[in-house]
């Protein structure tokens, strides 16, 4: 008689492990995330990429007689890896994002805001238009093929319900959410500046021609210069965003190895 069911339990438990550890990073990194594509996108992604990566884990030791508790724990252990893999992605975005705020508010666009799909939350233009742009240099860089083969490549560093938090991994959290702040200050700082340049030569102006008023000249050509300014320093952004995410993927790497 043919076997109906020719799996194994300790196969499908193995499964479930790396199925939540996949699902758990492509459902929350931004590009995937929120409402940037559908539920079922997300999981027949997730599955794919599961069933792509399985046959090479190694799942020798996980056994049958796992209980129910200690199960519900190696998965709670796999989701969290994944939330973490996406919480430094995430982190990239933030940084840009909070440069966007800081630009926008600059050059009069702070009263002004669009929601984005990805938070469901009210932000800035610039910090909108910033967002997709790093999405898209996160498509062109081939981030995404990093991502999926950084997942795949967690697994020798932090096996199937393997999760054992270590010194250290709160640090280097604490430490990246800080370089957030970081990351948005250096990436606006120039923008900043020549606004700040032009607000002076605004004033210089109007000092010269008193009867200008400066509140119906000023905005427009506040406006026209930091479309030309963040125009001409996308590409330097471009290079500083591309360092960002390689600094992102030597964080996820320690990450793996603290866990492990």
């Amino acid at each position: 008689m043919p076997d109906l069911f020719p799996f194994q339990v300790e196969t499908i438990q193995a499964f479930l492990l790396a199925l939540t550890r996949v699902t758990a990073t492509l459902a929350f990194i931004p590009v995937t995330g929120g409402r940037m594509a559908p539920n079922q996108v997300k999981v027949g992604l997730a599955f794919l990429v599961t069933i792509i990566i399985f046959p090479m884990l190694k799942t020798d030791h996980i056994s049958v007689d796992i209980d129910v508790f200690s199960m519900s724990l190696m998965i709670a252990g796999e989701a969290l890896i994944g939330l973490s893999t996406a919480f430094f992605v995430t982190l990239v975005f933030a940084g840009v994002q909070l440069a966007g705020s800081i630009i926008g508010f600059q050059a009069g666009f702070g009263i002004v805001n669009v929601v984005d799909p990805i938070t469901s939350l009210q932000v800035s233009l610039t910090s909108q238009y910033f967002n997709l742009v790093t999405t898209l240099l996160f498509l062109a860089f081939n981030i995404h093929h990093i991502m999926i083969l950084g997942v795949a490549d967690s697994f020798n560093y932090v096996p199937l319900g393997g999760f054992n938090a270590h010194a250290g991994l709160l640090d280097i959290l604490f430490d990246s959410m800080s370089a957030v702040y970081t990351a948005g200050a250096q990436i606006s700082a120039p923008l900043t500046i020549m606004l700040l340049l032009k607000q002076v030569a605004m004033g210089l102006i109007v000092r010269t021609i008193p009867q200008m008023n400066i509140m119906i000249v000023g905005l427009p050509i506040t406006i026209a210069f930091a479309l030309v300014s963040i125009a001409v320093s996308m590409p330097t952004m471009s290079v500083y965003i591309e360092k960002l995410f390689s600094r992102m993927a030597s964080q996820i790497e320690i990450i793996y190895y603290l866990m492990g």
